[in-house]
């Protein structure tokens, strides 16, 4: 991988291969989040202890609780960490983390480091933290052009590291679909996601840790000492910790600070009014080598995920903010529908969707899963829902778009990750996630995903027959009334042509 590296001068490549060796603590390592996680009854060894975290406040206030009280270790593995609010409060509690003697390791994708580069280099200076960057651009600095260079001109940089893992201690870990930014802990003034990640302690911890260990070694990361100015910004790190802290101070004296600081996570964790639920669960990820764009499929999490519908029985529920389900995708559901079972998919609406030309790679396919009997349903951007209290599957602003991703079978199991049901996430990008086998969970994503297609929320999907031509219609309710329609429901004219353009184009392996 670091050999495509050589001859930039972007990049220092001796100190690109400098990866020194680390790894997880053993899980026998005393503290405190050792006391607090789950201990296994020597009856159900393989049992870990989940929390679901489908309100984006909760889902912050986890993270911030898992830096304080960590003792030994921190690792943290993000597409995104967005410089804004509440990313800095997540970066200013790893730093106080540091501060105490904690090990951080930080592991991201080098998608939009440019934005914050120098912060990076600056972090990466303390003692006690470590920053990689995972299959970085050649050129550095963020020009869009440059960029779009590298993408035509080496498949490389088309693949990213798409993982989210927030573990402490190898006690606890968060894992889901949540980035860190306002946009993901309802932070946002005017968006924000609606998304699910999943409190694990117990075994499966284990598993996860040993995941990022299998990242953190690859050949496809740098240190952060290695991207230019590294010598200079180094001498950053002391104002880069008051920039912190102020922010800190700022937002704690905001609405937003104060509703936080109401949360009072681990006493509600403690209590119980946070529920805790026992099951068996499995990482499913896929091996960093999924970059280089040769392993095999059963190695891929995609054909993982594939096979835990041939014992499935009565329903399916797939939701996927990013849905392109591509010939084989199709053809899944299509052998699913033709063992009687039903299948219902949740995915936003052309309205809702921040990515329209994923869209596009959706609607095409649209009358094929109809026709096959596949319930669709489209969530709508929710312009009126109030802020941070508006509960779906997760927490509502003034606008929302659906971020969750989940695929539950028959109430038995279910999968919470970072996969979306496209092609990119099934062979481009690496993903990470867990399947827990529990009633309890399944049904609880289930009913969230019920109450989020409700009429309300969401548009029902359907086949009209008009002479020759099949239409597809649009069905919800607004204000108590039904609202049927058949073009992209709340779209101008020129969006839907600029969409109907997009499915023109041979994109779709890259969606």
């Amino acid at each position: 991988m670091l050999a495509g590296l050589h001859g930039c001068a972007s990049i220092n490549t001796d100190r690109a291969a400098m990866r020194p060796p680390s790894q997880a603590i053993s899980r026998d390592t005393p503290s405190q989040l050792q006391m607090l996680a789950h201990k296994p009854d020597p009856a159900t060894p393989a049992e870990s202890s989940f929390v679901l975290l489908d309100s984006g406040l909760d889902a912050l206030a986890a993270r911030l609780w898992l830096a304080q009280k960590a003792e030994k270790t921190l690792d943290v593995q993000y597409y995104i960490f967005h410089g804004d609010k509440t990313g800095a409060l997540v970066a200013q509690a790893l730093m106080e983390a540091a501060e105490r003697g904690v090990r951080v390791r930080i592991l991201l994708d080098d998608i939009y480091t440019h934005r914050h580069e120098a912060d990076i280099m600056a972090l990466y200076s303390h003692p006690n933290i470590e920053v990689r960057l995972f299959n970085p651009f050649h050129f550095r600095g963020g020009n869009p052009l440059l960029q779009l260079g590298q993408y035509l001109r080496d498949e490389r940089v088309n693949r990213r590291m798409h993982n989210k893992l927030f573990a402490a201690d190898n006690q606890f870990a968060i894992t889901g679909g949540r980035n860190v930014g306002d946009e993901y802990f309802v932070a946002h003034d005017d968006f924000s996601f609606v998304d699910l990640d999943v409190l694990a302690s117990g075994p499966v911890v284990g598993e996860l840790s040993r995941s990022f260990d299998a990242y953190w070694a690859s050949e496809a990361v740098i240190p952060a000492r290695a991207l230019p100015g590294y010598k200079l910004a180094r001498h950053r790190l002391p104002a880069l910790k008051v920039a912190l802290q102020n922010k800190k101070d700022e937002l704690e004296q905001t609405d937003y600070g104060r509703e936080l600081q109401s949360v009072r996570f681990e006493q509600r964790l403690l209590s119980g009014e946070l529920p805790a639920y026992l099951a068996t669960a499995r990482v499913v990820a896929d091996p960093p080598e999924k970059v280089e764009g040769n392993t095999p499929a059963s190695q891929l999490l995609v054909g993982q995920l594939s096979g835990l519908g041939t014992d499935t029985r009565q329903e399916v529920i797939v939701v996927s903010p990013y849905f392109v389900p591509g010939k084989m995708g199709v053809g899944w559901m299509g052998y699913m529908r033709a063992r009687g079972i039903r299948v219902r998919v949740l995915t936003n609406s052309l309205a809702a969707s921040d990515v329209p030309v994923v869209h596009a790679g959706y609607a095409k396919y649209r009358k094929a899963l109809l026709e096959l009997g596949v319930e669709l349903y489209e969530l709508k951007p929710l312009p009126n829902a109030s802020p941070r209290k508006t509960r779906i599957i997760g927490s509502g602003s003034s606008r929302s778009s659906l971020h969750t991703k989940s695929l539950v079978f028959d109430r038995e199991k279910v999968f919470i990750g970072s996969f979306n049901f496209d092609p990119r996430s099934a062979w481009l990008n690496t993903e990470l996630g867990l399947v827990i086998e529990s009633r309890e969970i399944a049904g609880k994503v289930a009913e969230m995903a019920e109450r989020a297609m409700g009429p309300d929320f969401s548009h029902q999907l359907s086949l009209k027959n008009s002479g020759d031509k099949t239409a597809i219609v649009w069905r919800s309710r607004t204000d108590r009334r039904e609202f049927v329609t058949d073009t992209e429901p709340n779209t101008s004219w020129w969006k839907r042509r600029w969409v109907d353009f997009l499915t023109l184009l041979p994109i779709e392996s890259h969606l």
